[in-house]
């Protein structure tokens, strides 16, 4: 996920440069070899193991299945966004790729949201928790990255329901995300912190803040196609002071999430996957102000698209040295006291 959203980011932000150019390209082969390597490592640990298949599916981790979901929708846009720039000649080929694993990725976020959801019914779980959200953010990708496609379905009727599909998309993820991550703040203020060594996870409600932010504006740009040309100014409004609230909104959602990972690192939360979590959300902050910048022609906003995308590259460059070095202190001996 935050691979792929980084190598977006990259060539939006500095793909004019030869070194932009050249970090977005890295990102996007990079994000692809992670997409192989994962895929194969998971085929294999089913084969091998009896039962890792289903107990994949069941419980609050299947939650995990959202990773999956945005990480292949984020790859598929970096592809579209960045192969088209880098070799033009595959434009076509790249947008074709970007739609294919748009659709996979939107049917996988479907069953994840709604199987997860149906299975916090039955289980009346106590312990909400932030990475619960993993669940439900796949949708709002979904419509973000679904929207450029409806200016390419020449049959009204198509974009049309496309259009359809992607605000059910929107209106679905930020609705269970409210309620998700409400549960997992109160839980957190009146019974229980989040522990230290999940610390990471307080970063994953900005995914639905920033992601929300710049979907908002990625559908209110395909408006024109379906609306009065004198309403799109009332519609663009509405999504900028959408924009502007969530921006707003993201303020307290990353003081706390600071303040939960400077805990967790005061009581030196081991390395685990988790620490991803602190790559993707930052990256859909950095694509929302990007996206509110340019509707508002705003230089503060652009600001801040630009400042969280820097962050992105840290938290990136962090995680994968961790995740390099995690094998090799594993095996590592204890130090002598």
């Amino acid at each position: 996920m935050g691979t792929g959203i980084a190598s977006t980011l990259t060539q939006l932000h500095a793909g004019q440069t030869t070194l932009g150019a050249d970090l977005a390209r890295f990102f996007l082969v990079a994000g692809w070899a992670f997409a192989v390597i994962f895929t194969i490592g998971f085929a294999i640990r089913c084969l091998r193991t009896t039962g890792a298949w289903a107990a994949s599916m069941h419980g609050v981790g299947a939650s995990a299945w959202g990773m999956v979901s945005m990480g292949i929708l984020s790859i598929g846009s970096a592809t579209a966004t960045v192969l088209a720039d880098w070799a033009p000649q595959f434009t076509t080929v790249s947008w074709g790729v970007d739609g294919a694993l748009w659709v996979i990725g939107t049917a996988l976020g479907l069953i994840t949201t709604f199987g997860f959801s149906l299975a916090l019914i039955r289980r009346r779980n106590a312990e909400p928790r932030p990475a619960w959200g993993l669940a439900v953010v796949p949708l709002m990708v979904s419509a973000t990255c679904g929207a450029p496609f409806i200016a390419k379905l020449d049959s009204p009727v198509l974009a049309a329901t496309l259009l359809a599909v992607l605000i059910f998309c929107f209106v679905t993820s930020l609705m269970l995300g409210i309620i998700i991550f409400a549960a997992a703040y109160c839980h957190h203020a009146r019974v229980d912190r989040i522990p230290a060594e999940l610390s990471a996870s307080s970063w994953i409600p900005l995914g639905v803040v920033g992601q929300s932010t710049a979907a908002a504006q990625a559908i209110s740009s395909q408006m024109h196609r379906f609306i009065l040309p004198e309403a799109m100014p009332g519609i663009q409004a509405v999504a900028n002071v959408y924009g502007i609230v969530m921006l707003c909104a993201a303020i307290p959602v990353v003081i706390f999430a600071v303040s939960t990972t400077t805990f967790g690192i005061a009581n030196k939360m081991s390395f685990s996957p988790g620490w991803w979590a602190l790559t993707f959300p930052v990256g859909t902050l950095s694509l929302g102000a990007l996206n509110l910048g340019h509707s508002l022609q705003s230089n503060g906003y652009s600001a801040v698209g630009i400042g969280a995308w820097i962050l992105l590259l840290s938290t990136w460059t962090v995680c994968a040295i961790a995740s390099l070095r995690h094998p090799f202190l594993a095996k590592s001996p204890a130090p002598a006291n």
